[in-house]
């Protein structure tokens, strides 16, 4: 693994979750409260390289963007679908929000994230998101999946019911619980073109399963990602 960010520490990391989402409406508070508490989002900080430009595909309100800032990214497009999500969130100088879908965004990244996206869309969708991930990584640019591991199937378990509440509240989009396992990621992640696939256990300490999932687009890195 490259160098990466320096770590933010969990208490400065709930603090700033805290200010971010001061001026929210409440169940916006309350939603990304949860969603800090129930994600590892400050393990996969250290994946990130130094001044990374991030896309964050899927953002939600955009916890880890601002996560990802303090910790060091140079500039984030944090993207994500659901309107009601992003009209009532904050706003930073170093973090471009826009509504949509991957294909809503030109240019080249650092770094792509996908925090809890995959298992929402149906399976047949998953190769369209991916290849797009890749086009818009750079050479040498990593792409970081965050999903949950079905091979734990209690916490699975616990997962799903927890997502169908929030389908029943109507605080998400997506249909479906799709999943794969490890070795599936690896072969579909290969045969999409990426390379250097690992597989990394973030779920210790949570009720959830979470893994993370790392792949690195061909080619090499410029000096400056290094």
């Amino acid at each position: 693994m490259l160098p990466g960010m320096a770590p933010v520490h969990f208490g400065a990391a709930l603090a700033l979750v805290g200010r971010t989402y001061a001026a929210a409406p409440l169940p916006v508070r309350l939603h990304a409260l949860g969603r800090f508490l129930t994600c590892p989002f400050l393990r996969v900080l250290p994946y990130l390289p130094p001044q990374a430009r991030l896309l964050d595909l899927g953002a939600g309100h955009g916890t880890f963007a601002r996560l990802a800032v303090a910790a060091g990214a140079s500039a984030v497009v944090a993207v994500e679908p659901d309107a009601r999500k992003l009209l009532a969130t904050y706003r930073h100088p170093r973090i471009h929000f826009v509504v949509g879908y991957s294909e809503a965004i030109a240019g080249t990244f650092d770094v792509v994230t996908l925090f809890d996206v995959l298992y929402r869309i149906p399976l047949a969708g998953w190769d369209g998101l991916l290849r797009q991930a890749h086009d818009r990584l750079s050479a040498g640019g990593i792409l970081l999946v965050k999903e949950i591991d079905p091979a734990h199937r209690l916490k699975g378990l616990w997962n799903r019911t927890q997502e169908k509440v929030a389908d029943l509240l109507g605080m998400t989009l997506g249909e479906a619980f799709s999943y794969e396992t490890r070795d599936q990621m690896c072969d579909r992640l290969a045969r999409l073109g990426f390379e250097r696939f690992a597989a990394v256990d973030l779920g210790t300490g949570y009720p959830h399963a979470h893994v993370l999932y790392i792949a690195y687009r061909k080619g090499l890195r410029s000096p400056q990602q290094k």
